[in-house]
């Protein structure tokens, strides 16, 4: 009884109040997917999923994320139109269907917003290389169109695996050809809302916190024919559109410890095409960090810096596989990381990650860091805590 006592008077001492019920505290947990040459990262708040990136076309990414109990994802950020981070998404969309949907006769049927990635059908991402793909990316779309509307509750038939996808995110990069409009046309065909990240924007993620409503969205790029999907304002979206004090446009969730997802690149005035235009997103969640750099170059690195010249990370995903036109010196020992991931496929041809990057992580960070590559150690997983970041052994 004594030491019940002295128990309870040191948990009063210290300010602690212990709830009845309470829930257990989760971290952010943060798997690097091992997709081969390419990037998926899945971001999990308590059970609440999102992805940045999706990896290639063809890589197994539906039973993958069904393997780990992933029905749902809030949002999906692609921080560029190459294939080996976005095609991803296409061969998600061209096994599934819509919200509120069911499989029925081997069919598909769409209601509402969102989009079912899942079951047997002919893959998209399958045809990615040939030269009719994108019109087969319209006819399945026009397939789905056809059929009829299926209203109340979420059914499929059979074993098939599927995912849900409540929101897409894209940078203000109108290159991509091929890739991008196919993009672009599978979130239209099956309503998916579709919203541009620039500068100053933050993102935010259920159930590790709370998450707030979306309001104006600010739509795509002029050129893409309008907004694929204008925001609902629902309860269930994932961030709120808001000024950030310097006239800019923005997301944000600051509500509570839930983590936020600051994107830092690329700024709204920049058009350039491809890797430089990289959308990078800082995570912060308490004391723990982590920065998702997608292919951004030397070049954007040495910009970023100049926008955000206090930047650091506890963890890193290493710019474009490890190539030699990226981390610089200067950038990492700017981000100065606890961690640092570098997603790249086994014997791939393009000898990522080069030894000389290899070499300056080693040389700025010594032994402080763990280096940690997907072809030889699959994938790669760690928890975010508010005092800090930890490997998911």
């Amino acid at each position: 009884m004594l030491a019940f006592v002295a128990i309870f008077a040191l948990v009063a001492s210290c300010g602690f109040v212990i709830e009845e019920g309470a829930p257990e505290p989760s971290p952010l947990r943060v798997t690097f997917l091992d997709v081969g040459q390419g990037l998926a990262v899945l971001l999990d708040c308590g059970g609440r999923y999102a992805m940045y990136d999706m990896g290639p076309d063809s890589v197994g990414v539906i039973d993958s994320l069904v393997a780990r109990g992933v029905d749902t994802l809030e949002w999906v950020v692609v921080s560029h139109n190459h294939r080996d981070h976005a095609g991803g998404f296409m061969e998600l969309a061209g096994r599934g269907g819509g919200s509120g949907s069911a499989r029925v006769g081997g069919g598909l049927s769409r209601a509402g917003n969102g989009l079912f990635l899942g079951g047997t059908a002919p893959r998209v991402g399958d045809s990615l290389s040939r030269v009719d793909s994108l019109s087969l990316v319209e006819e399945r779309l026009s397939r789905v169109e056809s059929l009829s509307l299926v209203g109340g509750g979420l059914s499929r038939a059979g074993d098939a695996p599927r995912v849900y996808v409540r929101r897409l995110y894209v940078g203000p990069d109108t290159s991509g050809g091929f890739i991008r409009d196919s993009v672009l046309r599978v979130a239209r065909g099956f309503g998916i809302p579709v919203d541009t990240l620039v500068r100053g924007m933050s993102l935010g993620l259920a159930a590790c916190g709370a998450v707030a409503g979306i309001g104006d969205a600010g739509g795509l790029p002029s050129g893409d024919g309008g907004s694929l999907g204008q925001p609902s304002g629902d309860a269930d979206a994932i961030g709120q559109f808001s000024g950030d004090g310097d006239g800019s446009r923005g997301l944000s969730s600051n509500i509570g410890d839930a983590p936020r997802f600051d994107v830092l690149w690329p700024p709204d005035y920049v058009r350039e095409g491809g890797n430089p235009a990289s959308v990078v997103v800082r995570v912060e969640f308490g004391a723990a960090s982590l920065l998702l750099t997608g292919d951004l170059d030397s070049a954007g690195e040495r910009r970023l810096l100049e926008l955000s010249p206090t930047l650091s990370a506890g963890l890193l995903q290493v710019p474009h596989h490890g190539s030699a036109g990226s981390s610089s010196l200067r950038f990492i020992s700017r981000v100065a990381p606890d961690y640092a991931v570098v997603s790249v496929g086994a014997g791939n041809a393009y000898g990522h990650p080069r030894e000389e990057v290899v070499r300056k992580y080693a040389y700025v960070l010594g032994d402080t860091a763990r280096f940690f590559r997907t072809d030889l150690q699959g994938s790669v997983g760690f928890e975010m805590w508010p005092d800090g970041v930890v490997v998911d052994e």
